[in-house]
């Protein structure tokens, strides 16, 4: 598994080249898609208003068309009765009022009358079968069953023209027939021919019995069988989605209230699609174009980047292998220019340091080297004590065997003694010195390990530091989500602006170039707010590893405490073995003289200078074995003063390798 995982490890450039990639093209994809959707869906809702409107308007002209004629064909009922029609001839008042309404109406095709007797007064005069009834047509039985109301029928062909007509009629007053106006409805076929919804789209007219009317490829008059024709007269208006031989299509209708037709206007789904087909096509070249210019700039930005952190870390390397003297380029005003300055400060704390370090290893060598000598010095002297004790105890005996050889000895004895209060003196001023210069030695280690402390104090502080710019990088990032969030919103408004200026048409011309350029604006905002957070997120990855360094010199700064409080720990084992030895060489010049006192009573009696010979004898046997002693200690104090000048050394051979 471990030799798996190498494979997949990225380089810092190649995961913010990755990144960079997947900020520019997500994004670009996702906004190309909902503005294709918005667009799809704005152009249907553009296209379904545009079939209302044109059914609107198609309602419009029904009403114009068939409104004045209503009208008509209730004065005329009300006009109309059986005198004034009399037997039907050309000379009767009704034929003169229908010829003049003729020469008024030019888009009438026939006006007439037809009687409950079976006869019809027309104008213009028609042939007519020599068997027509009108009392059996529709448009008679119609407005019979609705007397006093006007009756729009549906299309037919007229008996006596053999065009299709549709009748307008309504029964007269008094009961005696029914008056009708016959309209051509080749113009209103026409002008509903004449309807073009979108590209492909048209307009349909069903009378209220559900036959066609008017509809492209479909006889006058044929009834309506497809089933989603039903949803027209389950509403007085309204618009629905079928599909029509394969087709998917939708239908804005509305229902005259004059002739109870439906007026239907239709378009193909498909053209929507094909309609938003050029602003997807739009869309991907400008995501191109966006992620060519994108993938420059964050070229160039990552090789900036990379070439700082790389001088950054080659810097840190030869400051690691010793090279103190190498500089930061730290004049950069962003992160990297202010973590550079932390480093440079932190280095010119280390040189600092290991400059105090070096002097300080100098002065415990030299006081290292002066108290090696003053122990050689005490060690010989007390060899020479130690010979000189010897040869005391050498003329005590003599002294027990002959007078003569005594006298002798006892000279011998006045001189050693008079040597030793010499030696002992010395020994003792000596002893004084090396312990003066211990203390000294112990003091500046201890200063030594006041200024460790010092800085790794300074080093925390600074790690503090590090971890507060990280969270302030955190702080920031937030701030960056919120300034994306902003740009978002106003993309989205700049797309509705524009939208809404492509329907004003020319009006809004002005109005959508200000809305693309705010779009484009807040898609620059989004992007530099993006690099920014990546910026951010490689800054936070910088200052991780730049807490690890700060760890590990804290704990370089931690061992040389250790070595330190070795050396003072050591320094005090040197104090109390002088301190030991202090009272010794006092105890060997207070025994010199009290011998230098008894030879001088040798004069006094033989005897006294034999017992006196006794006496000095053993006390120099118990001078003998702290003379030793002495010398034992001295030994130990030379060896840890070679120690400590060992250690001195070390220290300075440590130093050697920085460059400061």
């Amino acid at each position: 598994m471990k030799k798996f995982i190498p494979k997949f490890r990225m380089s810092l450039a190649v995961k913010l080249y990755v990144t960079f990639a997947i900020m520019l093209v997500i994004p670009t994809f996702i906004v190309s898609f909902f503005a294709f959707s918005s667009a799809e869906k704005e152009l249907g809702n553009e296209l379904l208003e545009g079939a209302k409107s044109s059914v609107s308007l198609l309602n419009s002209n029904l009403d114009h068309t068939f409104a004045p004629k209503v009208h008509d064909a209730n004065f005329f009922s009300e006009t109309i009765t059986s005198d004034t029609y009399g037997d039907g001839s050309e000379s009767s008042a009704i034929v003169q009022k229908l010829k003049q309404y003729i020469g008024l109406h030019p888009e009438v095709q026939t006006v007439y009358v037809g009687t409950s007797d079976g006869r019809m007064i027309t104008y213009p005069e028609l042939e007519l079968p020599a068997d027509f009834d009108p009392t059996g047509r529709q448009w008679f039985t119609d407005a019979e069953s609705k007397k006093g109301q006007a009756i729009v029928s549906s299309p037919y062909v007229d008996a006596g023209t053999g065009d299709m007509v549709v009748t307008v009629s309504q029964s007269i007053g008094d009961g005696s027939g029914v008056f009708g106006i016959d309209l051509n409805i080749t113009e209103l076929q026409e002008v509903t021919k004449d309807v073009v919804i979108g590209k492909k789209g048209y307009a349909i007219l069903l009378d209220q019995n559900k036959n066609y009317v008017v509809a492209p490829n479909v006889e006058v008059g044929a009834p309506a069988e497809e089933k989603f024709f039903d949803n027209l007269y389950k509403e007085e208006s309204g618009d629905f989605s079928y599909s029509f031989k394969g087709d998917e299509k939708e239908m804005a209708f509305v229902t005259n209230e004059i002739t109870g037709w439906k007026i239907g206007g239709t378009f193909f789904t498909q053209e929507v699609r094909e309609t938003a087909q050029p602003i997807i096509t739009t869309n991907l070249i400008v995501m191109g174009i966006s992620f060519l210019i994108g993938a420059i700039i964050v070229i160039l930005l990552v090789r900036s980047i990379k070439k700082r952190l790389n001088g950054l870390q080659q810097t840190a390397k030869e400051i690691g292998e010793g090279d103190l003297t190498k500089t930061i380029d730290s004049s950069a005003k962003d992160e990297i220019g202010q973590l550079s300055r932390s480093f440079s400060e932190m280095q010119g704390n280390l040189r600092d340091l290991l400059s105090k370090i070096q002097d300080n290893s100098v002065q415990l060598a030299a006081s290292s080297d002066e108290l090696t000598a003053s122990a050689e010095q005490t060690s010989q002297a007390t060899e020479q004590v130690a010979s000189a004790i010897v040869e005391v105890a050498s003329g005590a005996e003599k002294q027990t065997h002959s007078i003569d050889e005594s006298v002798a000895a006892i000279n011998e004895v006045s001189q050693g003694s008079m040597l030793i209060a010499k030696s002992a003196l010395v020994v003792t001023d000596l002893t004084k010195e090396t312990t003066d210069k211990a203390e000294e030695g112990g003091q500046s280690v201890s200063k030594t390990v006041s200024q460790m402390e010092s800085i790794s104090l300074s080093v925390q502080e600074s790690n503090e530091i590090i971890q507060l710019l990280a969270k302030r990088s955190n702080e920031i990032g937030s701030i960056l989500e919120v300034i994306t969030g902003i740009s978002d919103e106003t993309n989205l408004l700049a797309l509705n602006a524009a939208i809404e200026a492509a329907r004003a048409g020319e009006a809004g011309k002005g109005f959508a170039v200000v809305a693309d350029s705010v779009r484009k604006l807040a898609e620059q905002s989004q992007a530099s707010a993006k690099q920014i957070a990546e910026i951010i997120q490689a800054i936070q990855k910088d200052t991780v590893a730049t807490v690890k360094k700060m760890n590990q010199v804290t704990n370089d700064v931690n061992d040389g405490l250790d070595v330190s409080k070795e050396a003072i720990r050591r320094f005090n084992e040197i104090l109390i073995s002088m301190r030991d030895i202090i009272p010794q060489m006092e105890n060997i010049s207070s025994t010199a003289q009290q011998m230098s006192a008894g030879l001088q009573e040798v004069d006094v009696t033989v005897m006294e200078i034999a017992d006196t010979a006794k006496s000095n004898a053993a006390t120099s046997e118990e001078v003998a074995a702290s003379t030793e002693e002495q010398l034992a200690s001295m030994e130990e104090i030379s060896l840890s003063a070679k120690s400590l000048a060992e250690m001195a050394d070390d220290l300075q051979s440590l130093i050697k390798k920085y460059k400061f």
